[in-house]
């Protein structure tokens, strides 16, 4: 951030995981996003995330009146696309992460870390796996390759 143009000041903090607060002047697309999202009552989940093509990944909570509003303002805009990915009720306690699994998919991908299946030498296999959650190994490897897929995604989008 030191060396951008558009950046006047920063924080970061932490060592392993960190955070970084910024201060920047907004562009007028930027600064009418953030006054719709000020007026309307939608509140933004951090993180933001950067896409891999120049994109952000918003995750936006509000009420269905609220997200109306919303589609009404946006219609009228040429500024900035927006694309929906995924509606749904949103609980404040699960990691982005976890919201991306089924409970299926998050029991088998917890008994696999807890078996050691990611450890380096490998210390469980599929049929471990299986034989704890009790399904068979071929559906834990499709378990596994789904949240993979899932996690990957997510991280590099």
């Amino acid at each position: 951030m030191e060396g951008s143009p558009h950046v006047n000041d920063y924080l970061v903090s932490g060592d392993d995981r960190w955070m970084a607060v910024s201060q920047f002047e907004p562009t007028e697309e930027t600064r009418r996003g953030l006054e719709l999202q000020r007026e309307s009552n939608l509140v933004i989940d951090t993180p933001i995330y950067f896409t891999s093509n120049d994109y952000l990944k918003v995750t936006y909570l509000g009420s269905d009146d609220t997200f109306k509003k919303l589609s009404e303002y946006i219609e009228d805009i040429d500024f900035v696309t927006f694309e929906l990915l995924e509606m749904g009720d949103y609980d404040p306690n699960e990691s982005s992460f976890s919201r991306m699994l089924t409970s299926r998919q998050e029991e088998v991908l917890e008994t696999a870390v807890e078996l050691g299946y990611y450890n380096e030498p490998r210390q469980a296999s599929l049929e471990d796996i299986g034989g704890v959650v009790g399904i068979a190994p071929g559906t834990v490897g499709e378990h596994l390759r789904k949240v993979e897929e899932r996690v990957f995604s997510e991280i590099v989008h």
